[in-house]
Order: C-alpha cells, then sequence, then structure tokens
C-alpha cells in the first residue's frame, strides 16, 4: 500500500461513515429527523467553521511528528542488536500475518495505557476534552471527526509501538524487512475502527458486539460506555483486551450501563475546550448558534 493510495482509503473511508450517520439521523429516526431540522443553516456554517479550525490545529500538530519512516529507521539504530532466532529477514505469509497481529495488539497497550494514563489524567485532560464534548456520538461532530490535540497522545502511542516492533523484529533477526506497507495497514484498520466506534449508525448494530468481542476488537457499544456522563472505563481505541486484564471493563450489554447521557458532566463548550475553559462562548453566541444541542450547558 502506497501513501498516496493509503490517504484515499482514509479520506473516503470517513466521508463514507459520516454520510451513513446523516442517512442513519434522517430516514430512520424521526426525533434526529426533526432536530435536524430544527437547525438553523447558521448553526450549520457554525460547526463547519468549528470543524475548519479544529481540522487545523490538528493536522499542523500531526505534522510536527517526523514521518514513520524516520521513526522505524531511528529506533532500529538506537536498539542494540539481539537475535535470539536467525530469520535471515525473510518473513513468510503466516509470519507477516502473525506480525500484524502483534503489532495491532502492542498498538492497542500503548493506546490504553496513554489513554488512560496520560489523556484522562487530571493534569492533561484539557488536551483531550473536546472530544467528549459533544452530548452524541456523532461523526461529523467537531471533537470526533477531527481532534485538534491528538498529537499529544499519538506521538507517544507510535513511539511505544515502534519500539515494541523493533525490539521484536531484532530478536528473530527480521529488522532489516521493510515495515511500512503493513504499517499502513494497521493504521487504516484503526481509522475504520474509530470511524465505527463514533458512528450513531452503528450504535445500533449490535451483531458488532457480539461478533467484535471474540477477537477482543472494540466495538461501537463498547466505545460508547466510554463517552457516558458518569461512567468511567473502556478506554481502549482499538481492543477491549486491556480493559479486561486491568479491571476497567464496562459491558454495554449490562442493562445498568445503558442509557446513560454522553458528553461532559459540566457546562463546556468548543471554545472552552479549547483553552481550558479560560474562554468560553458568550450566552448570545450559545443561543444563536444553538450550541446546546450539541454539548450539556448548564444554561437553558
Amino acid at each position: 500500500m502506497t501513501a498516496k493510495l493509503f490517504l484515499i482509503l482514509i479520506i473516503t473511508t470517513q466521508v463514507t461513515f459520516i454520510a451513513l450517520d446523516f442517512a442513519n439521523a434522517y430516514f430512520e429516526k424521526k426525533e434526529t429527523k426533526a432536530e435536524m431540522k430544527s437547525l438553523k443553516p447558521s448553526s450549520l456554517f457554525f460547526l463547519t467553521g468549528v470543524i475548519i479550525v479544529y481540522a487545523l490545529i490538528q493536522f499542523g500538530g500531526l505534522a510536527l511528528i517526523p514521518k514513520t519512516e524516520v521513526l522505524i529507521q531511528w529506533f532500529k539504530e538506537i536498539i542494540p542488536s539481539i537475535q535470539i532466532f536467525n530469520f535471515e529477514n525473510t518473513l513468510s505469509l503466516l509470519g507477516w500475518l502473525l506480525l500484524g497481529v502483534f503489532t495491532f495488539y502492542i498498538s492497542g497497550f500503548w493506546d490504553y495505557i496513554i489513554h488512560r494514563f496520560l489523556s484522562h489524567s487530571r493534569t492533561l485532560f484539557f488536551t483531550h476534552e473536546y472530544h467528549h464534548l459533544p452530548n452524541r456520538l456523532f461523526l461529523a461532530l467537531p471533537g470526533l471527526s477531527v481532534r485538534p490535540f491528538v498529537v499529544i497522545a499519538v506521538l507517544p502511542a507510535t513511539l511505544g509501538t515502534i519500539f515494541s516492533i523493533i525490539a521484536i523484529l531484532k530478536i528473530f533477526s527480521l529488522e532489516n524487512v521493510s515495515l511500512m506497507p503493513m504499517v499502513y495497514i494497521i493504521i487504516f484498520i484503526q481509522s475504520i475502527i474509530l470511524a465505527i466506534t463514533h458512528s450513531e449508525f452503528f450504535m445500533s448494530q449490535w451483531w458488532m458486539y457480539r461478533w467484535f468481542k471474540f477477537l477482543a476488537i472494540t466495538s461501537p457499544q463498547e466505545h460508547e460506555m466510554h463517552h457516558t456522563v458518569d461512567l468511567r472505563g473502556n478506554y481502549g481505541n482499538f481492543t477491549m483486551l486491556y480493559d479486561k486484564l486491568f479491571g476497567t471493563y464496562i459491558d454495554p450489554a449490562n442493562p445498568e450501563n445503558q442509557n446513560h447521557d454522553l458528553g461532559l458532566s459540566y457546562d463546556q463548550d468548543f471554545l472552552g475546550a479549547l483553552t481550558a475553559s479560560r474562554l468560553k462562548f458568550s450566552s448570545k453566541i450559545r443561543q444563536k448558534y444553538q450550541i446546546g444541542k450539541f454539548c450539556n450547558l448548564d444554561e437553558d
């Protein structure tokens, strides 16, 4: 998979799932359909503006991270040669499959650690607050479709994942194999999971929960628990394996975990989530652009 094809697939996936959310809202849910019709054109333009601002911050931050190829080469140089097994830098199809599975789940480990202990720490939650701001999991909303401070979590998770992969490859004398095609595939799979788990369309697809749990892959229903106002758990964006191992798993099939409100438990808006609450929109702007339809506000 080339970088160009990878980018096309990522964009196509996001656009497709956003379209599914809009179609689901319009054709299947009468309440949501009525709510969409009640939105003023100015509110839609406002949301579009927020998305643009969030996207500029997001991609500006991600541009600061060295390319994955550079990071891989860097770790190859700093990690000493171990060579417990000698595979002479060749991998069979089964070998690539096993390496891919290892990469997916080790990436899920670093994602869990960073998400739970960094993004949800008291000190740094302000860098993740915008993601929990929307009071519904609708992929087109700012904070879900675009994530301005995501680089703060992506960088350490990426470094941990690449370190783990290179260390394993050096143990098997495979440090010179070309990793980028596999890396592109893993990231593409992860992007699909992220889109699905933040899409309202897929929340009603309970067959995903029933099938995904056999591979410990995060289902939409499981990730919805993480976005509730009052429940704390299900930190794995890609896999529930570590939530189950470390006791933070919330089962969405349990009746007591269902029908919880989503979003933050306190007053916050799109500007406040960017400025650690130092700045917030005025009541006039909140009312004019119907921000209360997307965020939990104290104001009526």
